[in-house]
């Protein structure tokens, strides 16, 4: 279950257009960034630590897509950016839960604290994706 609702965040985040570029790119140009590919991204789960590459591709595509800044969340970031996709209900669990997540000011510790939003973001599920949005993100 873990995995498909992983599946889900990511087919939502990757699809989405955010403020003026598509995330497909941001998160093309942050694994190249930090040296990993969509495999790694992939496989993120399957150790109990990812690494810090990984890590710190989540706080680029983070920040490139507007949900940090500055090691904070930005207020509202999950509603602006997946908000006109998933029900009020998810946006409002998500706020709260990762909202409360707090990062230590280091570097090394931006892409630790992008890491835990990310794990914390993937509390989507399929059924918090509003029903329209469901078969559009669906169709090949």
């Amino acid at each position: 279950m873990h995995f498909f609702a992983c599946c889900a965040l990511l087919l939502v985040v990757v699809t989405l257009p955010t403020c003026f570029v598509q995330a497909g790119p941001i998160k093309d140009q942050c694994m190249a960034a930090a040296g990993i590919t969509a495999q790694d991204v992939a496989n993120r789960h399957e150790t109990d630590d990812p690494g810090h590459s990984v890590k710190c591709f989540f706080r680029c595509f983070l920040e490139n897509i507007g949900i940090i800044a500055d090691n904070q969340i930005i207020p509202g970031a999950f509603d602006r950016v997946l908000g006109h996709i998933v029900t009020a209900e998810a946006v409002e669990r998500m706020e709260a839960t990762c909202n409360m997540i707090k990062s230590e000011t280091t570097h090394d510790e931006s892409c630790e604290f992008a890491w835990q939003i990310s794990e914390c973001y993937e509390g989507v599920k399929l059924s918090d994706v509003k029903k329209g949005q469901r078969t559009r993100n669906h169709r090949g």
